[in-house]
């Protein structure tokens, strides 16, 4: 099958498509500003030690918030998870924009956190509109087309943090991100099926002698593959944003980067990791998940690396493009939400 017909075929269910649309626009406005949160909070006051500490307190957040959203999407379907995420999505830019001390970002990144409630909710949903044999090539192409605002964001923030400074350029983006998530959240509500049939899930629920007691049995039910994956995911979240988040700070204070060089780079790799996506996604399904996210991840560490080597803008450049290579093969573990491949796996093991 083609490029182009999976993705036809991928987007002619509706709930794909808005939840396509709705993030596209969503990571537009975020990766305005978002590779530059910590130049941000250091504007705001905060030193390097205490920049770790926040966002050791967002991340850890993270990780709290993510198995109750799925428990939730189990219980009470996965629409209503995704829109509640989409409304608390409103508040942490608004706490950015009245901020005059880094101490006031705590709250921001703590709600900001459970935004990954409808991390689960959301490739449930996806799951459940996809066949069996075409995920990997389906998430991927849902991947694909939410990187495309990333071509251009990128640069563009790079170019407005220069142009107005970090303190300015964050809080213009913010008053767009408030309203890139009222209307999202308006489009979430209006537009997306529930996929998941509530009846049953009472059904099973009545019979089961406790809450509590069901959702422990789930997690001990899990598949000895699911838990070797979910701890592997935490450890690469935490990996992840421990590096990502200075990584921009090491560009622009040590190797000497400015924010439109740093923009550019991440402008050129996020087309090279548009353009494997797809492709990534059809080979998974080809060769196998496991061998894909096997070799993702190694490029990736490789990236990840050569960072540390890197003594100006072409070397720099040059080890970030290996990792949007890793990256757009789907294997990859970034934040909270993991690759196109990577989600495709979970999906397969996970039981129904």
């Amino acid at each position: 099958m083609s490029s182009l017909s999976v993705i036809r075929e991928t987007f002619s269910n509706k709930n794909i498509a808005v939840i396509m649309a709705t993030e596209a626009f969503t990571t537009f406005i975020s990766w305005l500003w978002w590779p530059y949160q910590s130049l941000f909070i250091l504007e705001l006051g905060a030193t390097k030690a205490l920049l770790g500490m926040l966002l050791m307190v967002g991340t850890f957040s993270q990780l709290l918030f993510q198995y109750p959203g799925g428990v939730l999407a189990d219980r009470f379907g996965r629409q209503k998870v995704i829109v509640l995420s989409s409304v608390l999505s409103v508040v942490p830019p608004l706490i950015y924009l009245a901020s005059s001390n880094w101490v006031h970002l705590g709250p921001a990144l703590v709600i900001a956190a459970t935004g990954v409630m409808s991390r689960p909710a959301r490739n449930a949903l996806i799951a459940e509109s996809l066949p069996n044999d075409k995920r990997s090539s389906g998430f991927a192409a849902i991947s694909m087309v939410t990187r495309i605002p990333r071509l251009f964001t990128s640069l563009l923030g790079g170019i407005l943090m220069d142009y107005y400074g970090v303190y300015d350029g964050v809080r213009i983006v913010m008053v767009a991100s408030v309203v890139v998530a009222f209307f999202s959240t308006i489009l979430r509500w209006r537009y997306i099926s529930e996929t998941l049939n509530l009846s049953t899930v009472r059904e099973k629920r009545s019979k089961s002698a406790s809450t509590r007691i069901r959702v422990l049995k789930e997690m001990g039910s899990m598949p000895r593959n699911v838990w070797i994956m979910t701890v592997v995911a935490g450890l690469s979240a935490f990996a992840a944003r421990v590096t990502f988040s200075f990584t921009v700070i090491y560009a622009v204070e040590i190797i000497g980067l400015t924010k439109t060089e740093y923009g550019l780079i991440g402008t050129v790799v996020s087309i090279i990791a548009m353009l494997v996506t797809l492709p990534g996604g059809i080979i998974a399904d080809r060769i196998g998940k496991k061998m894909s996210i096997i070799l993702s991840r190694s490029l990736a560490s490789l990236s990840t690396l050569g960072i540390t080597y890197a003594g100006g803008f072409w070397q720099m450049g040059v080890v970030r493009i290996l990792g949007g290579f890793a990256s757009g093969l789907g294997g990859t573990y970034m934040r909270v939400r993991g690759g196109p491949v990577w989600t495709a796996l979970v999906a397969d093991l996970t039981p129904v």
